[in-house]
């Protein structure tokens, strides 16, 4: 049976936190009518449960309980024990026996004409706890008069292994935390903050330093030096399960540590895979200012230097070759086939007959004032490009090279390489002026 619990409670707990359960059709929202964060605890001889309320149930809550762990196929040998208006967070039950129940809460249905009263979505750690709770009908009258906490843990029966004591303190460089447990709890938790640790939400808060297994002796760790650090020892397994309890002294460090600022640290500690990784390293310095080399001594221009003649004869021989990287030829000018047709309507027709009629007969003044017409009205964007790459061509072929080179470089995303040539040598010829 325990066995089986701890399967469950890792799957549930990786299903409540990575997976929602509805989302609305056309949308990323997520439903989810049913509660979270469900907590079982005993007041006196009552039965105490808290949940968290959800913005998607408008009818309120049901309260179960059943004599196993509660699923759809045993529901219906659930007892109804009561129900929770939208926006309460907790229900009070007194059982009639000390027998161990599962309680659970179930969202209420708005309209249950077509189907169940409420959402049968059963959820471990959400609206379903883990273990089953029991009360004893010897309790002392008097704890009923003490309130409810939000989370309630159940104290742990005899035989239990428990965490009895916690120490940190420093050592060089380092905050040695010590910690004392009874029998084998199992893997452990180390959380550090700047902050106390009083309460499970102090741990949001909270770096996870490291996990460690009982019996391995003290956790050194490394933080920032100069800074108060509080530290804090759970189980694993009670993180798992959701049922945390801090108390200081036990498992939580009332009193802050930290190392001296300004040791200087020999090496890096080693940390398991486990481990987060340290925060940014504190900086030690480790000369002073007598050492320092002054500034502006030499400087830091660099020098000319001569080429050997081997080098030189290189050089010349690749100019020679492949000729001045810093010239560039005018390119051709670029004419597409299907715009010396004269089929074609509308915006095809109208561009066409700038090309025929001017551009291509060499008037390249008259066709940039012709294509800027043609881009004054709306135009579509392949037919856009091409004017601009054409009107690009007839700048440059007036001299017009600032003009022509804004122009082709909008049409290079459309006439890559035809712009690009002509781009090339519009730089050069604007390099030269």
């Amino acid at each position: 049976m325990k066995a089986l619990k701890s399967v469950i409670a890792a799957f549930a707990l990786v299903c409540a936190l990575l997976t929602p359960l509805f989302a609305q059709e056309g949308e990323g929202e997520v439903f989810a009518p049913y509660p979270s964060r469900i907590r079982v605890g005993v007041r006196g001889k009552d039965i105490v449960l808290s949940w968290e309320d959800s913005p998607d149930v408008g009818s309120g809550y049901a309260v179960y309980r059943h004599n196993e762990f509660p699923e759809a196929s045993n529901f219906d040998e659930a007892l109804l024990l009561g129900y929770a208006e939208s926006g309460e967070k907790d229900f009070v039950y007194s059982p009639p026996d000390e027998k161990p129940y599962y309680y659970f809460v179930l969202g209420r249905v708005s309209d249950a004409s077509q189907g169940y009263p409420e959402y049968r979505i059963f959820i471990p750690l959400r609206n379903i706890p883990i273990d089953a709770v029991s009360v004893s009908m010897a309790q002392n009258p008097d704890a009923t008069d003490s309130p409810a906490p939000s989370t309630i843990p159940e104290a742990a029966p005899s035989g239990v292994p428990v965490l009895s004591g916690i120490l940190a303190r420093t050592d060089n460089d380092a905050i040695v935390v010590s910690i004392e447990a009874k029998g084998s709890p199992g893997r452990l938790v180390i959380y550090r903050s700047t902050a106390p640790i009083k309460t499970a939400a102090n741990l949001l808060d909270a770096v996870l330093a490291a996990i460690v297994e009982t019996g391995g002796g003290p956790y050194r760790d490394y933080p920032v030096p100069g800074v108060d650090y509080y530290y804090a020892v759970v189980r694993e397994r009670d993180l798992s399960s959701g049922s945390l309890s801090l108390e200081a002294g036990v498992n939580a460090t009332s009193a802050p540590v930290s190392i001296q600022a300004g040791l200087f640290r020999i090496g890096l500690p080693s940390s398991g895979a486990t481990s987060r990784n340290m925060p940014l390293p504190y900086l030690v310095l480790t000369t002073g200012f007598a050492d320092a080399k002054p500034v502006g001594v030499d400087d830091p221009t660099p020098r000319r230097k001569e080429l050997s003649a081997e080098t030189e004869k290189t050089i010349a021989t690749i100019i020679t070759g492949y000729g001045s990287m810093t010239q560039a030829d005018k390119p051709p000018v670029t004419i597409f086939p299907e715009d010396l047709q004269s089929g074609g309507g509308g915006e095809e027709y109208a561009l066409r007959t700038i090309v025929a009629n001017h551009f291509g007969q060499g008037s390249y003044r008259e066709a940039t004032r012709q294509f800027t017409l043609y881009l004054s009205l709306p135009r579509s964007q392949s037919n856009a490009n091409k004017a601009r790459f054409y009107r690009g061509q007839a700048e440059a072929m007036s001299g017009a090279y600032k003009e022509a080179f804004f122009d082709l470089l909008q049409a290079q995303d459309s006439y890559y390489l035809e712009s690009s040539a002509w781009i090339d040598f519009i730089l050069e010829r604007l390099s030269r002026d």
